[in-house]
């Protein structure tokens, strides 16, 4: 009870900043709208930089600068009128779910996954494995009609000359899928309100995604830095450059990307899985930002995973790997710990979950009103109730009992808990795993999942489970950090969320259905119309019979799995237990991640400048250069935006961002 009671006195509500809510969630939608269509135009339709998969989406940066340039504009020559910083808050957090709602979060994976399987049936013998098992109720198209149908084929080769897009059938198949992706977004809310003090006021985690926005919005004295203005014109001298050169090849050109694996020619490091050098300008600005013994964690495992690969290469170890550009006994080693990880973070944060607990049993007073979004009695019971109607929507879908509650249970806890907290702590841009729920539940036998299950997860891997760029739980909490630190009042920053998805779900769907019917998918972004939606179709159809089910699987992935696991927890124990412990579990739990392994060189690279720098200079140092490191992430962001402008406009060649 005195842990309850020192808790509940820690607890300070900043006086909560006027807002006037109603203009600002006006020009919030207008830049929702913008963000959607910027996003999927470029990403689709150009199909040149992805600028709105990431969890800080270079458009939604550029478009905040616009913003603020618009609004220190109006200041000049009305004061009363110009946003003030919570007000801008507002329209950065709708147009931020805007962007990962319109990329890989929900949009560009929700309407492909409805159709790719019919379109691409013949020649696959899927009509007679999967259509069966399907839930109609879920697709646009009748499973038992002569395929593919008409709005399928539509969809793929554009719409014909006085025909309509056939909006009813997909509103009712996709209002479907949203009683689920709803019940995922209350569920990430719920987990986001129950760590939030933990994370922000307890832990003191660094947030670096929310940094330059915040700069951003407050103006001032950030925009007169002379180095903040250095730095972000390195960036954009170097991708005006490269981009020059795309369109006019006299022009030279600064190499960003080196495939190492180009140089290897002998074995067994010809064998190798992928060994790149990326260098980003805002990726080493992000992970300046982030502590150094997590930083030198990210590239140090890396490079030793590298070198066990070798290692499994000599000694006949699994090193080919689905959803994984790393060896198979890596990828297992990785997951393992990502397991670890999940378990250390709720570990770590025991005392506050506690608190919580007598909260919502009544054996605690709660926070002051106002500290939260939600009260810890909603978020708990909130989250418990999320979770039931996702395992009901499953189970409706085809799925057994035992495996939704499984693989939903995975996702929420492991996958996603541990994608924010490298985000909070770690600054990781790309939240892309190395595992899926089913690759777990088929670690030893894949007949441990009835062809109906594997049907229903071919959709939701498809949907939710493999790629977790734009996963919206860490949009939550970063919201939650900004909103604190502009004291933009809880149940405001409610309204925005609340508001902000709606209408990013709605505009995005809009605009994503008249994408394919106008242009024909098959002429935009393979990887979202063909690639994503049909890869767990073609991985389980030789597991749809029972013969399949008992194709022999690698071994020792079991043991790799615990292995991970332990090492981990050895990690974890070590950091807490021994003063000046250079590794983090967070570090080694990344290993097998496509974050980790396109910009690891640029971790290597901040970490040379950090630890010097704040070795003979400290933290004056640090602070007085920052402003450049936040720059050179402004600078890449931007131009980035520039480009995929350009490109869409004019079509245009546009330079290689270090980050695919």
């Amino acid at each position: 009870m005195a842990l309850m009671a020192k808790q509940q006195a820690e607890v300070q509500v900043a006086a909560p900043a006027r807002v006037r809510l109603g203009r600002a969630l006006l020009l919030g939608l207008i830049g929702s709208a913008l963000t959607s269509v910027i996003v999927a135009a470029a990403e689709l339709v150009a199909q040149t930089i992805q600028i709105g998969m990431m969890q800080l989406p270079p458009a939604v940066v550029a478009l905040l600068f616009v913003v603020v340039l618009l609004n220190r504009l109006v200041a000049r020559f009305s004061p009363r009128s110009a946003l003030r910083a919570p007000e801008l808050a507002v329209v950065f957090v709708m147009m931020l779910f805007s962007g990962m709602i319109a990329s890989r979060g929900v949009m560009e994976r929700l309407l492909p996954a409805q159709v790719a399987v019919s379109y691409y049936a013949e020649g696959n013998n899927w009509e007679q494995l999967y259509f069966p098992l399907l839930n109609p109720a879920l697709l646009p198209w009748d499973p038992t009609a002569p395929q593919p149908e008409p709005l399928v084929k539509w969809f793929y080769q554009r719409l014909p000359f006085g025909e309509t897009i056939p909006w009813g059938a997909w509103i009712a198949s996709t209002a479907r899928w949203l009683v689920l992706i709803g019940a995922v977004f209350v569920a990430f809310l719920c987990i986001g309100v129950l760590l939030r003090k933990q994370w922000v006021e307890n832990e003191r985690l660094s947030f670096p995604l929310v940094q330059l926005p915040l700069e951003l919005m407050r103006g001032g004295e950030f925009f007169a830095n002379r180095l903040f203005w250095v730095g972000a014109l390195v960036p954009m001298f170097v991708f005006t450059l490269n981009g020059l050169h795309r369109n006019i090849p006299t022009i030279p050109e600064i190499t960003l990307v080196y495939h190492l694996k180009d140089y290897f020619r002998t074995p067994p490091y010809d064998q190798m899985t992928m060994f790149s050098l990326y260098i980003s300008f805002a990726a080493i600005g992000f992970f300046f930002l982030i502590p150094t013994e997590l930083l030198f964690s990210f590239w140090f495992f890396y490079l030793l995973s590298k070198g066990l690969e070798l290692l499994g290469l000599t000694y006949g170890f699994e090193t080919q790997a689905k959803h994984a550009a790393a060896a198979g006994f890596v990828k297992w080693l990785g997951s393992g710990a990502f397991f670890a990880v999940a378990g250390y973070v709720i570990y770590s944060a025991r005392h506050h979950l506690r608190y919580v607990w007598a909260v919502v049993r009544g054996h605690a007073p709660p926070p002051p009103p106002g500290s939260e979004l939600l009260s810890y009695r909603w978020a708990f019971w909130g989250l418990i109730g999320s979770f039931v109607v996702i395992v009901l929507w499953a189970r409706w879908a085809g799925m057994d009992w035992w495996v939704a509650v499984l693989v939903f249970a995975i996702y929420l806890m492991v996958q996603a808990l541990v994608m924010a907290r490298c985000t909070a702590e770690g600054g990781l841009l790309i939240t892309e795993g190395c595992f899926t729920p089913m690759d777990i539940i088929t670690m030893e036998k894949y007949s441990l999942l009835s062809p109906r299950n594997l049907t229903v997860m071919a959709q939701l891997d498809a949907v939710l489970f493999r790629d977790l760029r734009g996963i919206p739980i860490t949009g939550y909490l970063d919201a939650q950090k900004l909103g604190g630190e502009v004291r933009l009042p809880k149940q405001n920053l409610l309204i925005t969320l609340g508001v902000g998805i709606v209408a990013a779900i709605v505009i995005a769907f809009v605009f994503q259905l008249w994408l394919p019917y106008t242009y024909g998918a098959l002429n935009l972004y393979t990887y979202v119309y063909e690639r994503q939606p049909t890869q767990f179709f073609r991985e389980n159809a030789p597991f749809m019979t029972p013969s399949g089910g008992e194709t022999p699987i690698p071994a020792f992935r079991p043991l790799f799995f615990a292995l991970g696991f332990v090492t981990t927890l050895l990690l974890a124990w070590g950091r807490s237990a021994l003063p000046g412990f250079p590794f983090h579990p967070l570090g080694f739990a990344m290993i097998a991640t496509w974050g980790v392994i396109i910009l690891w060189f640029s971790m290597l690279i901040a970490w040379l400048i950090k630890v010097p720098l704040l070795r003979y200079g400290g933290m004056p140092l640090y602070r007085r250069v920052r402003p450049f490191f936040l720059g050179m992430i402004f600078g890449e962001f931007l131009s980035a935006a520039i480009w995929a402008v350009l490109a869409l406009l004019y079509r245009v060649e546009t330079p290689v961002y270090p980050w695919p």
